[in-house]
């Protein structure tokens, strides 16, 4: 990700011009791409001259304005030619390198986006519909003894969300913990892990995987990347619950996240309503405790998509600032 090229040199090489400003939206990305499909075993040295004052985008919508951008621009880099033979030529480390740097990173948020809300609609197709024991996926010995379908659909989810969920959670903080613990020491990177957690750094992350998800996906499908300036805004500027442009002239939390997450998980909350009403934890108490991290995870998923937004805004709960959105609201419809 060069911000500074060896102009000359990368002339010679067949320079940075690219066709479109769509699909060669990261132009950057594209001159590294290029630069190693022409082989010759060519290197690129990335040279860090700075290294203060980097961390700047520290606000909610800031971020995720930042990983819309990289996500819009992942979308078009997955439909060239250049990832298409690097994927071909490369061997298997650094094809899988390739991978988890470019395409595969975004492709995972957008899995994990649409994980739980395809468990749901299982869940509630099997007990609306009940399951056949012809269907490989669950237990036949349970099938063929006659147990009901939310028996059957406990004992899937909780193979799936167990105590393994502390490894994952292990697995996804390592990384931090091991950085901070070799600048500052174990126990500073301790207290620093636990204080993500409180602040409710989770509820953070699972949104930023599903604006990811939902970027990345909507480029294959549609299209339409265009440049988006992210600027540095102040992490402490507030923003309103909803746009109404006559009066403010800005668009508000609702305009920017109701396509991308709030219509999902209002859904989310509807189907895992079907669910409990058609006896989804009907099961024997054993299981019905066995099924709490699978409460967890979806409790954490609806809490995140409908209010992450609103809990990182800043001042969002103060009594003048609610009055005034509830007067935009009003003036909106």
């Amino acid at each position: 990700h060069p911000d500074m090229m060896n102009k000359i040199w990368i002339i010679q090489q067949g320079g940075v011009s690219k066709a479109t400003k769509t699909v060669n939206l990261s132009e950057d990305i594209f001159a590294g791409l290029d630069w190693t499909l022409r082989g010759n075993g060519r290197k690129i040295q990335h040279t860090e001259y700075f290294h203060l004052a980097k961390g700047r985008d520290l606000g909610f919508r800031t971020v995720l304005l930042f990983f819309s951008k990289l996500s819009a621009g992942t979308g078009e880099q997955l439909l060239t030619r250049q990832i298409a033979r690097l994927g071909v030529q490369m061997g298997l480390p650094e094809s899988l390198t390739l991978y988890y740097a470019h395409g595969g990173f975004y492709l995972t948020q957008f899995l994990l986006s649409k994980g739980i809300p395809m468990l749901v609609f299982i869940w509630l197709l099997v007990l609306l519909d009940d399951a056949e024991s012809s269907f490989g996926a669950f237990d036949a010995r349970a099938l063929m003894m006659g147990a009901s379908a939310s028996s059957v659909m406990a004992n899937f989810l909780i193979q799936q969300f167990g105590w393994v969920m502390l490894l994952f959670i292990v697995a996804g903080t390592a990384p931090l913990l091991l950085e901070i613990s070799i600048e500052n020491g174990l126990t500073f990177a301790i207290v620093r892990c636990i204080k993500q957690f409180v602040t409710l750094s989770p509820l953070h992350f699972i949104f930023q995987a599903k604006t990811i998800g939902s970027y990345v996906s909507n480029e294959i499908l549609y299209g339409g990347a265009s440049y988006v300036a992210t600027g540095r805004g102040l992490p402490t500027e507030r923003r309103g619950f909803i746009g109404v442009r006559k009066k403010s002239g800005v668009a508000g939390l609702y305009n920017d996240y109701a396509s991308i997450a709030f219509y999902d998980g209002a859904e989310l909350v509807l189907a895992v309503c079907l669910a409990l009403m058609a006896g989804g934890l009907d099961v024997d108490p054993d299981l019905y405790a066995s099924m709490g991290w699978w409460g967890l995870v979806l409790a954490m998923t609806i809490a995140s998509w409908l209010w992450a937004p609103f809990i990182f805004n800043p001042y969002h709960f103060k009594t003048e600032n609610l009055r005034k959105d509830l007067e935009d609201w009003i003036h909106f419809f």
